[in-house]
């Protein structure tokens, strides 16, 4: 089943042919049956093909392996960078090589495309990828699909039976980077799936078996392994998208942990712009999805600052306001007695009351029950329990507030008062009371928001001194409101939502059309503004923007450097940054300092700190992959959407669902359900045999028949 993609290889030396000191296919050729018997024998059990015959002279032939092994690396090309082999990644690698066959002749190289601009960082981690379980640390915009695709193109190549996995976490995700990937390599869409869950598991394990590239969700990975649909042992090679969701128990680290207690052997790499913040979550990325090496580029780096223009960032500091401060202190005196409650029994360190966060909290309570205090009666558990569930409330209150003004601030409280410990504690409280009177008071006058103000002042003065029609501006917050007071402006700024699935309590979700509708006309200028909630932060392909303006500011530096990076991809950009001042702006003052911590712990070699598993070898030792650049000829990509209902219209019966393996295989192999040809009977091919009845014995023609012949009879008169 090897590739079928035409590959025009082009030859920068204008000489095709070179040789060596040692005549290195004489060497090979003695020992190549011994090892593709030995291949085979593995994979014996493998649907694809029947077993192999075994040669008698394989023992004789395997001997000769070690003696050939210390010919490697002596001799043969060895230009400086971009030829270089394998043969230095091998130290990093498990002896152990794959049981899926590998195409002898497609693993003597591995091919890098020149559809695309050639970058030397891309180059050189698509090579470390190739031969090692990597994780990819690359600023948005700057080509990590690019990498991932070269690996999949490759590893598409050398193993014929293999299957290969791009898991991304959402559905407009994976619709995009499987059109992305396509339009890099060009492997063919015969062999190409999209799965989602909204495709039923009976029609994911046809697939499983009839595709060899697929790109899915983490939850379906997931779940298909568990069940035993995908077939686990086939898999050479898994992409890992926005790999920085690799902590507990997220899907991907439950599909790798699944995969690694098979035997099976598998390159693993792992894409994200932003790996953490925090050296342990880093760690713990690393351990989760079993990486050997990580590859980590900033926007500094030689290599890649070529590529990267110039981003300015602006932190705007905009003043609480009169009345979100008298309802910030009456909140502040609700909290006061609770935090000393906790302080007094030893459950809290901190007894400024002023600087906690709802973290340090979550923090304290996890510790509260992992080791209570022994002079705490068991009894006053629960009391302690409800404290801190109070405070983590009132805390997030409070960080609405200051984040996105009293509206917010107030619909949380009203709908905390209304039932739980929260309820239970505070509904008589004087001081809560008072704040929730201070709050309904304000909005009555229309609770003007100093950050709304700002807002609208940053985005009058970007679109006057540039073409509304050529400029672009991503606003990321609180969708409503915004879009409420940017109706004041609707002649210069066109501005539109853009939001997740799920359905809010005040808004109402979009689906993935209606978000793809949104992005086109965005990109065609129809708008050039949009409003988005944190599903404008990752991944997916939003556009180059001019202005990026973050309406909340204490949030995790992942999520703001992932908010940044939109802008400043393809020319200069700027980021406006809205922070109250007090808390939040404290606050992301913090967050970034750890932030740029982090980059300078990485950049001064701290990436030798981490403890790093080792990689399986996919490739044998005989072979040496060595670079070609090539000219891939790619066919205009065809969006699956229509096609998914043209399958429906074949659904699969409800009987397969009580099939057993064996019974399914069957059907796949000699039947070819999923193929898109479909026969369909001729009305006149054979006018002789269905005009008139056929001979019968004893079972007459049936009363349909006869209604049949007569009406072909009537077609033949016609004809």
């Amino acid at each position: 089943m090897a590739s079928n993609i035409p590959l025009h290889i082009i030859d920068e030396d204008g000489d095709g042919d070179f040789q060596d000191e040692f005549d290195w296919e004489a060497a090979v050729r003695e020992i190549d049956k011994a090892c593709d018997d030995r291949n085979f024998a593995t994979s014996s059990s493998s649907h694809f093909a029947p077993p192999p015959t075994v040669s008698h002279t394989s023992k004789k032939n395997a001997s000769k392996q070690s003696t050939l092994n210390r010919f490697i690396g002596k001799v043969g090309l060895r230009p400086p960078e971009y030829n270089r082999t394998a043969e230095s990644y091998v130290g990093a690698e498990a002896e152990q090589v794959s049981s899926v066959h590998i195409d002898a002749e497609a693993a003597k190289a591995w091919i890098y495309p020149v559809n695309i601009p050639l970058r030397d960082y891309q180059f050189a981690i698509t090579k470390t990828a190739l031969f090692l379980n990597t994780l990819v640390a690359l600023p948005t915009g700057l080509g990590k699909t690019l990498i991932a695709a070269v690996v999949i193109f490759n590893y598409f190549r050398w193993f014929p039976e293999g299957k290969i996995v791009f898991a991304a976490p959402s559905r407009p995700l994976v619709m995009q980077q499987i059109e992305a990937c396509h339009n890099i390599v060009g492997i063919s869409q015969e062999w190409t799936i999209d799965m989602t869950g909204q495709i039923c598991p009976t029609k994911r394990a046809i697939f499983w078996k009839t595709k060899r590239v697929f790109f899915v969700t983490p939850q379906v990975l997931e779940k298909d392994i568990q069940s035993g649909t995908c077939l686990s042992k086939y898999i050479v090679c898994l992409v890992i998208d926005e790999a920085h969701r690799a902590l507990g128990n997220y899907s991907y680290c439950v599909a790798v942990r699944e995969l690694m207690s098979m035997p099976v052997q598998l390159r693993i790499l792992a894409l994200t712009a932003t790996p953490g913040s925090k050296q342990p979550t880093i760690h713990q990325i690393i351990n989760n999805i079993c990486i050997s090496t990580l590859e980590y580029r900033d926007e500094h780096d030689h290599d890649v600052s070529p590529y990267v223009h110039n981003r300015k960032i602006e932190l705007i500091e905009v003043p609480l306001g009169q009345d979100a401060l008298e309802v910030n202190n009456k909140l502040l005196e609700v909290i006061r007695p609770y935090v000393a409650r906790l302080h007094a029994n030893g459950l809290i360190q901190n007894r400024d009351y002023q600087t906690l966060s709802p973290i340090d909290l979550l923090n304290s309570r996890d510790k509260f029950r992992q080791v209570p205090p022994p002079d705490l009666p068991h009894i006053k558990y629960g009391e302690v329990e409800a404290y801190f569930a109070v405070l983590i409330t009132l805390y997030h209150i409070r960080k609405l507030l200051s984040s996105h003004g009293i509206r917010p601030a107030y619909e949380m409280l009203e709908e905390k008062l209304r039932q739980g410990p929260f309820s239970r504690t505070l509904s008589k409280n004087e001081d809560i009371m008072n704040a929730k009177l201070l709050m309904q008071r304000s909005l009555s006058h229309g609770a003007p928001s100093p950050k709304l103000s700002k807002l609208l002042e940053v985005l009058i003065n970007h679109f006057q001194t540039r073409d509304p029609q050529n400029s672009r501006v991503k606003t990321i917050s609180i969708v409503l409101d915004i879009m409420n007071a940017l109706e004041s402006v609707r002649d210069l700024v066109k501005a539109t939502e853009f939001i997740g699935q799920s359905s809010g309590k005040t808004l109402k979700g979009q689906s993935q059309k209606v978000q793809q509708a949104v992005l086109e006309k965005f990109r065609a200028g129809g708008y050039n503004v949009i409003v988005a909630t944190s599903i404008g932060e990752e991944g997916l392909d939003i556009m180059e923007v001019g202005l990026v303006i973050c309406f909340d500011a204490n949030v995790s530096p992942l999520r703001m450097i992932q908010r940044m990076r939109r802008t400043g991809r393809k020319h200069d950009g700027r980021v406006v940054v809205l922070a109250c001042q007090g808390s939040e702006l404290k606050g992301y003052m913090r967050k970034q300092a750890n932030s740029q911590s982090i980059n300078k712990h990485m950049q001064k070699g701290g990436i030798h700190s981490f403890c790093f598993h080792p990689s399986p070898r996919m490739i044998p030792r005989i072979f040496k992959p060595e670079v070609q650049f090539v000219e891939l000829s790619i066919d205009q990509f065809v969006p699956r959407g229509k096609k998914l209902k043209d399958d429906h219209a074949i659904e699969t019966p409800r009987f397969r669902e009580k099939l057993t393996v064996e019974e399914t295989d069957l059907i796949v192999k000699y039947f070819h359900p999923t193929s898109e040809s479909t026969w369909r009977p001729s009305l006149i091919a054979f006018p002789s045999f269905q005009a008139f009845p056929s001979k019968v014995c004893k079972v007459m023609h049936s009363y349909r028949t006869e209604m049949l012949i007569g009406s072909m009879q009537r077609l033949c008169i016609g004809v």
